[in-house]
């Protein structure tokens, strides 16, 4: 039910925003890439340790949390999506994987209910809405391009 209302809310703002909603016979367009420091990675396995480094990074750029485990057959179904959606957007945001068996305290600290579950860090907080489940490619897609 929650994609659901997240579906149709997101919808409901890019239509009173006057973007448009990419046809379904249609690719979703890639994002604009952002300018960051070139030491930024675009990549990177989230701990505890450097947790505070990734937000931080996400003062520069989008940052999609991702919430994930090996056991996690939809999150194995995600990554390689994730994976070509992040080397084919150059950069305009960082993939930063969270091993939720082994960061508890991320885990916690987000709120995190389910897997796999992706939320977006802009500004040192969360920004904008969260992707909580495995939709497809396309719904991805579409949730990386509002980033």
């Amino acid at each position: 039910m929650f994609k659901t209302l997240a579906t149709a809310a997101t919808t409901a703002l890019l239509m009173l925003g006057g973007a448009a909603v990419p046809a379904v016979a249609a690719a979703p367009a890639a994002p604009v890439t952002y300018r960051a420091a070139a030491d930024t990675p675009s990549e990177i396995d989230v701990t505890s340790a450097n947790y505070q480094q990734v937000v931080e990074y996400s003062k520069t750029k989008p940052v999609v949390l991702d919430f994930t485990a090996t056991w996690c057959s939809w999150c194995q179904k995600q990554k390689p999506y994730l994976a070509q959606y992040n080397k084919d957007d150059k950069g305009a945001w960082i993939w930063a994987r969270v091993d939720a068996d082994t960061n508890r305290d991320l885990v916690r600290k987000f709120k995190v209910s389910g897997l796999p579950t992706l939320v977006n860090l802009r500004n040192g907080a969360e920004a904008g809405s969260r992707m909580e489940g495995w939709d497809g490619a396309r719904a991805l897609r579409t949730w990386l391009n509002n980033l």
